[in-house]
């Protein structure tokens, strides 16, 4: 019986072929542009010097029950993105990315933050966990 090549193949073995190829890449793809993304994000967070968490339930953790915002002078609600600055100071994300884009100070404080032009050292990765 002579070995059967490549070529040999019946048409359906092609076509599983094939199917897995694109099934592998297409997946491939999809990691890539998730990574690239929490990349750019964990980017924008190092480069103004804050961490990002959602306000998820009760905000002890943060001490932040019952604060306001002090750039928008709004009142911080349940499953709101919150940015909190080295200075443990918390603002509405929107509102400290617009500050922090003017002044690279905290807005209760006037503690100094790292700008795009200032490195920094040590300001810590992104929070994935919900607090």
């Amino acid at each position: 019986m002579p070995p059967i090549t490549f070529q040999d193949l019946p048409l359906n073995i092609y076509m599983v072929i094939f199917g897995t190829g694109i099934f592998v890449f297409v997946l491939s793809l999809i990691f890539c542009c998730y990574f690239i993304s929490k990349l750019r994000h964990q980017a924008q967070s190092e480069r103004f010097g804050y961490k990002e968490v959602v306000l998820k339930g009760d905000a002890r953790r943060l001490n932040v029950h019952g604060q306001t915002c002090a750039v928008c002078l709004e009142d911080f609600k349940v499953k709101e993105e919150l940015g909190v600055l080295p200075c443990q100071h918390a603002f509405h994300r929107r509102c400290l990315v617009k500050w922090l884009e003017v002044r690279c100070v905290c807005p209760m404080c006037n503690k100094p933050m790292a700008g795009p032009a200032q490195p920094r050292a040590g300001i810590g990765t992104l929070l994935d966990e919900l607090v």
